[in-house]
């Protein structure tokens, strides 16, 4: 895929490798505590490091899934979180994972964009998908021109990496809605799909098909 923002002054620190940094970490520091007591240890102090270090006034579900859900998430394989670093500084961070995307209620035109060439849309219900599910950029981030771009970028570079090994072609990701960024979603080749709901906020379905990128 084309890069649109890279900007390469900073570093994508994957969170499966700051957990096992930790994790060996305290081991070296209390080499008679036992896995479990480790696991434990190294969530508190990446809490302790979310409280301390990332906010995002706008959207505070993006620092609650960060702080409460991440870490459990990435050691249970549902997700895959990357923080984005500059030296100690966490500047934002993005998630994606797997997801069974519903499409029976859509209409027909509609599924025919999202399913396999090969598939009927009339007698197709689900077909999987990768979800971009966060893209936050912390509040008190220094590198002004960071931005969600650039973590978008990223994510969908790694979506595309999994999708060369394993198939797929749909990304799926739900904007909130707001015309500048569905904008900005539109502008990466996302489309609107399906009925606006409320979550915390209101919020617009989009797919991305990203084999005709």
């Amino acid at each position: 895929m084309d890069e649109k923002s890279i900007d390469k002054q900073y570093g994508t620190e994957p969170l499966t490798k700051i957990i096992m940094d930790l994790m060996n970490v305290i081991k070296e520091e209390s080499p008679e505590i036992n896995g479990k007591a480790v696991k434990k240890e190294a969530k508190r102090r990446f809490i302790n490091r979310v409280d301390s270090s990332f906010n995002c006034i706008k959207n505070t579900d993006v620092v609650i899934f960060l702080r409460d859900k991440a870490f459990d998430s990435e050691l249970h394989h549902l997700t895959r979180t990357y923080l984005y670093t500059l030296n100690e500084e966490w500047l934002g961070f993005s998630t994606i994972s797997l997801k069974v995307l519903q499409i029976g209620a859509l209409e027909l035109a509609v599924k025919k964009k999202l399913i396999a060439s090969s598939k009927s849309p009339k007698n197709t219900t689900e077909i999987p998908a990768y979800l971009v599910a966060q893209v936050a950029k912390n509040d008190s981030c220094s590198m002004e021109e960071f931005c969600a771009s650039d973590m978008l970028t990223h994510a969908i570079q790694e979506i595309d990496n999994a999708r060369g090994i394993v198939g797929g072609k749909i990304v799926i990701l739900d904007s909130v809605n707001v015309d500048k960024v569905i904008e900005k979603y539109e502008s990466f080749g996302f489309m609107k799909y399906g009925e606006l709901f409320n979550g915390p906020q209101w919020l617009q379905p989009m797919f991305l098909d990203i084999s005709k990128q």
